[in-house]
């Protein structure tokens, strides 16, 4: 009995490891295999031993199952419409949390009626914006989200979810996929203002004021049904795919800096990913190893990759060299959730399960929302060229809404009157809001919500007065001498004890300023009048010429000691971090920073100057 209880934990541990290479996951079910590690065959048993009880205390409280049911709970957990990779993750402690979440339920989640009428909601504003505009603005690009629409009630519950813990402030990122139906009916920008922008007849009114509707970003307020606001922000990103992702993470870090929230509860970012970007882009993996790092950390990222299978014609095949476009992301302590798109529960369940596993260990999470593309890239284009039985299966799908209606008729939890007046109502607004947009299409541009900026003024030089920037010598002096009198218990490295006396000498007008003295005055006398300072780079704490030697280590115990930090017990925070050794992932970062910081001073140092020819 011990060694076929012994062949049993290798199978409970095989479908935890390799299950998500057989799930349910593709909707148009052209990828998955049979493997043999997964048939119970494959370790010896037979159809005699399915009634045999064995010992499963991970897979149900009694901790005893016959075979069969053993079998029935790990397929229905690692197999179906959801594929968990965890399995990767070195801590025991962490994987566990995630075999009792998702074993003890089998990956299901148990939605009241109003939850399903919900997510029928908003499946249906994703699909009827899509073909509204596809039959109003015929030809137009739009970058549809058909296929895809389940991102829609994800993103939904995401923020939902965000609100009951008390998040304050989403900070959204994204490319052009999909992004006009995020601007609709996730941040809760108004369809006439979207009409408008298709008809375009005032063009000459945004010269120079920003970019095409798909790339444009949005602030608004989401009252979640519990009562309580969360700010959305989604960035701009005028076709640069994923280098808007460190903007979104360095403008969340600033917020948070500025609340003073330093467990990094009170924001989160949401980061929606194309397939073959993800996979392919590089700074994608700078993103992830940013993640964290004390200087860059936000306290966990949600990621949602809109995975069509394709890119503009390249299949997957063709992309990656990986099994998955996401696995760049294993390289993490963190799950990644691979979710079939129209099974819009099973993205429910996936949503709740990362939103948690993000909250309790501060890490991001992955969910990988398997769809497709119904038409070509920009619409106009032609995908059977290069992609014939892909395009012939995707044209035998149905809608994801018509499927899930299927899927509620048959559980009774909706009739199809109910159904059919969400889909009229939502017809008929969208006509209004075209009606309207027609009636005024000579309108003032909407103001931009400008927070943290209203108060400053932008234009040209000669608009503005020079600021006195002069400082009186001697508080030039005091700071300088603040900075080389180190605590009495701090042994400095022998060879810097001589720099130290030099500034010494500075601040006492025996000894002419040097640069590094001169930047590090520069610093201490913006800090010491409120500004924030913000530094990093490979070597920034250092200095890649050991020139500047803002971090300082005790020899003795290796205890660090900032004398920016320690001038003025009145002062703004001054950090200096070494980053990875990064040319676009880190600069993005502090150029998002920048964004939500109008009165510090925030710099990337890029370590040689090829680094800042890359970047």
């Amino acid at each position: 009995m011990s060694a076929l209880q012994e062949r049993v934990d290798l199978l409970i541990r095989s479908y935890r490891v390799r299950g998500h290479r057989v799930a349910n996951v593709d909707p148009l079910g052209m990828h998955r295999p049979a493997l043999a590690e997964l048939d119970p065959a494959s370790y010896g048993f037979r159809e005699s031993d399915m009634a045999r009880e064995f010992s499963c205390h991970s897979l149900c409280s009694d901790g005893v199952l016959p075979l069969r049911e053993i079998l029935s709970r790990l397929r229905a957990t690692y197999c179906g419409a959801i594929g968990a990779q965890f399995m990767h993750i070195d801590e025991p402690e962490v994987r566990e949390w995630l075999q009792n979440r998702m074993e003890s339920t089998q990956n299901r989640i148990r939605l009241e009626r109003e939850d399903q009428l919900r997510i029928l909601t908003r499946l249906t504003d994703a699909v009827i914006f899509e073909e509204f505009i596809r039959r109003k603005f015929i030809g137009a690009k739009s970058f549809s989200l058909e296929g895809s629409e389940t991102l829609i009630p994800l993103l939904d519950i995401a923020i939902e979810k965000a609100g009951s813990e008390h998040i304050d402030e989403i900070v959204l990122a994204m490319a052009h996929r999909g992004r006009l139906n995020v601007l609709c009916n996730i941040m809760g920008k108004s369809p006439r203002e979207i009409f408008r922008e298709f008809a375009d007849t005032e063009p000459e009114k945004f010269i120079g004021r920003g970019d095409v509707k798909y790339h444009l970003g949005y602030s608004s307020d989401w009252t979640t049904t519990g009562g309580r606001r969360v700010h959305l922000s989604i960035c701009f990103n005028p076709s640069h795919l994923e280098y808007v992702n460190p903007v979104a993470l360095g403008r969340m870090r600033a917020k948070q800096d500025r609340a003073g929230d330093s467990s990094r509860e009170k924001g989160m970012v949401l980061l929606i990913h194309g397939d073959a970007s993800f996979a392919g882009e590089g700074v994608t993996q700078e993103i992830l190893n940013l993640s964290g790092l004390e200087g860059f950390n936000v306290g966990g990222t949600l990621h949602i990759v809109v995975n069509n299978q394709i890119g503009f014609t390249t299949p997957i095949g063709q992309a990656a060299s990986t099994t998955y476009c996401t696995d760049v992301a294993k390289m993490l302590q963190i799950p990644i959730f691979h979710v079939n798109g129209e099974d819009p529960e099973s993205a429910v369940q996936v949503v709740q399960l990362a939103m948690d596993f993000r909250r309790t260990f501060k890490r991001d999470a992955v969910i990988d929302l398997y769809c497709y593309r119904k038409h070509g890239h920009s619409e106009g284009d032609e995908p059977s060229f290069t992609q014939p039985l892909l395009y012939k299966a995707i044209a035998e799908r149905k809608p994801v809404r018509e499927g899930y209606l299927d899927h509620l008729l048959k559980l009774g939890s909706i009739s199809r009157e109910e159904a059919d007046d969400i889909l009229q109502r939502r017809r008929k607004n969208l006509e209004r809001e075209l009606l309207e947009a027609e009636r005024d299409v000579s309108r003032e541009l909407t103001p931009s919500l400008r927070g943290v900026w209203a108060g400053y003024a932008g234009g040209s030089d000669a608009d503005v007065p020079d600021a006195e920037t002069g400082v009186e010598k001697k508080r030039l002096s005091e700071l300088l001498e603040a900075q080389a009198n180190l605590p009495a218990n701090f042994h400095v490295h022998p060879k810097l004890q001589g720099g130290i006396q030099r500034r010494l000498e500075m601040a006492r007008g025996g000894r002419a300023v040097d640069w590094a003295a001169a930047e590090a005055l520069a610093f201490a006398s913006l800090a010491s009048e409120g500004a924030r300072i913000r530094l990093s780079g490979q070597d920034s704490e250092r200095g890649t010429f050991s020139q500047r030697h803002a971090v300082l280590h005790d020899v003795e115990n290796d205890e660090r000691y900032v004398p920016l930090q320690n001038i003025d017990p009145y002062q703004a925070p001054v950090e200096v971090y070494n980053s990875p050794l990064s040319e676009a992932g880190v600069l993005g970062f502090e150029y998002g920073y920048s964004l939500d910081c109008p009165d510090g001073l925030v710099l990337w140092e890029a370590q040689y100057g090829d680094f800042c020819n890359a970047g």
